[in-house]
């Protein structure tokens, strides 16, 4: 299988692609994605280590953009090659604006993902807080 390694810590939820990738494959990881977004109380990161991926098949594409719109989650961070590295970026544009980050190493992903948490955690508090100060209750 061409998506292995699935993972869930700390909001982040990660995956391996290699090789080609299918619909299939794409859907399994796209079902997986919606569960743990789902069942986590607050929002997470997707992070995709496609390092080894040679080819994405074309309904494997939408299958991606179209994940980009599953709720609770704050985007989809891939670390690339150089051949489907335009792939990447195509399924950013196609699915949810800003939701696709498309990078060149693994640990470029790692930071980012971390970023996102770390901002989506102070605007959380800082929303909370303003609605404390101006609560007249």
């Amino acid at each position: 299988m061409p998506i292995t390694n699935y993972a869930f810590q700390e909001r982040v939820f990660s995956a391996k692609e290699t090789g080609d990738i299918s619909a299939k494959d794409a859907e399994e990881w796209a079902a997986q994605l919606a569960q743990h977004a789902q069942e986590s109380p607050t929002k997470i990161v997707a992070l995709v280590d496609a390092l080894e991926v040679k080819r994405v098949a074309a309904k494997a594409v939408d299958i991606f953009s179209k994940a980009s719109f599953t709720p609770n989650l704050i985007a989809v961070v891939v670390a690339t090659n150089n051949v489907v590295s335009p792939t990447a970026t195509n399924i950013g544009l196609l699915g949810r604006r800003n939701q696709t980050l498309v990078v060149r190493t693994l640990q470029e992903a790692h930071e980012y993902c971390a970023k996102l948490l770390v901002t989506e955690q102070t605007a959380k508090r800082s929303t909370s807080t303003n609605k404390s100060v101006g609560s007249t209750e």
